[in-house]
């Protein structure tokens, strides 16, 4: 289909709201209510030049067009991203915040002895590891964003084509967008088990109540080995959380997600694979501790544990990771294709 049977396919009003669309996502948060006044004044007072799609091509392209409403022209995170980073590096701090608080309080706890030595490793790791938290994870998260920059210069600046008003994408329909609420959650249980992961992973395990305090039973994981193990935990995390991140960028089903989730998937699958296949993760005296613990001699018939560090069981967690990554997947790959944009 050729560009006038795509400009044909829109109505005037279409074709105004998806310029108007187009130029407001890549202005700051706070000035896009004005600016879409602004712009929807200015096309009305352009009426008498000509038809709507001559007086789109006479304002150009809608990022160059944006353009007039920033102030400078070159930054390292734009603003057609830079709110989406002060406002995920806001949760992000907030999460930090709340995985340290959980890991200090843990850690008190369960080594503290008296009310002085729980004020001193609450408040010693509770900064320590909010402020070492807040540095990495923002360094990570300039990282993501300095790339999701650049990436989107590439797929926007076509200088072997001129700008039409039949490359402006439709305005996403409700369903086709994205919740934001869904992925500030999933950031912050990211980086709450981030924090535990790194922290106390001893928390991962059995305790006990006892007359001095929090007593811990066992560790589900190998602690022994837990520096070569949690660095794959935390490349898994940090994976996860750059697929949130793609999707707040984009706040609606489109192929960039759809490649984000598939792709961050498979990885995510290939890492656990690698743990519980090629790696001594499990305590592998867990199950007798809490069979000793419980008074008893012999695991009964439906008890799970039985089966706790055998092949079998790892086979049945792998599983589990792999079907709820294939039907997340799925739904990606569904929506895109039924709701989502299809350019990006």
């Amino acid at each position: 289909m050729n560009d006038n049977n795509l400009v044909n396919d829109m109505n005037e009003t279409e074709m105004i709201e998806r310029y108007i669309y187009e130029v407001i996502k890549r202005v700051p948060q706070k000035q896009r209510k004005e600016i879409k006044l602004e712009l929807a004044e200015l096309i009305e007072d352009m009426k008498e030049e000509g038809t709507t799609e001559e007086i789109l091509m006479k304002l150009g392209n809608p990022a160059e067009f944006a353009k007039r409403y920033r102030d400078e022209n070159n930054y390292v995170i734009g603003p057609d991203y830079y709110d989406d980073y002060v406002w995920i590096a806001k949760i992000g701090a907030l999460a930090v915040a709340i995985s340290a608080i959980v890991s200090a309080v843990v850690r008190g706890l369960t080594e503290a002895e008296g009310l002085k030595d729980f004020i001193k490793v609450f408040i010693g790791e509770g900064i320590g590891v909010s402020v070492s938290g807040a540095v990495g994870f923002l360094g990570m998260l300039t990282i993501i964003f300095v790339l999701m920059e650049r990436l989107k210069i590439k797929v926007d600046i076509k200088p072997d084509k001129e700008w039409t008003p039949s490359q402006l994408p439709a305005v996403p329909e409700k369903k086709a967008m994205l919740s934001r609420g869904e992925s500030i959650v999933a950031i912050i249980f990211y980086m709450v088990l981030m924090g535990m992961f790194l922290f106390v992973p001893e928390i991962f395990g059995a305790f006990e109540t006892t007359d001095t305090g929090i007593k811990s039973i066992s560790c589900v994981f190998n602690l022994e080995q837990w520096s070569s193990i949690v660095p794959f935990f935390v490349l898994i995390l940090v994976i996860g959380m750059f697929d949130e991140i793609v999707k707040i960028i984009y706040g609606q089903y489109c192929k960039a997600v759809m490649y984000s989730s598939i792709v961050c998937n498979a990885i995510s699958v290939v890492l656990f694979f690698i743990l519980f296949k090629c790696m001594d993760i499990w305590n592998s005296s867990f199950a007798d501790e809490l069979l000793i613990q419980a008074g008893k001699k012999e695991y009964s018939k439906g008890d799970m544990l039985r089966y706790w560090n055998t092949d079998r069981f790892d086979e049945f967690l792998l599983g589990f990771i792999v079907l709820a990554s294939c039907l997340e997947v799925a739904s990606y790959v569904y929506h895109t294709y039924k709701y989502g944009r299809k350019d990006k």
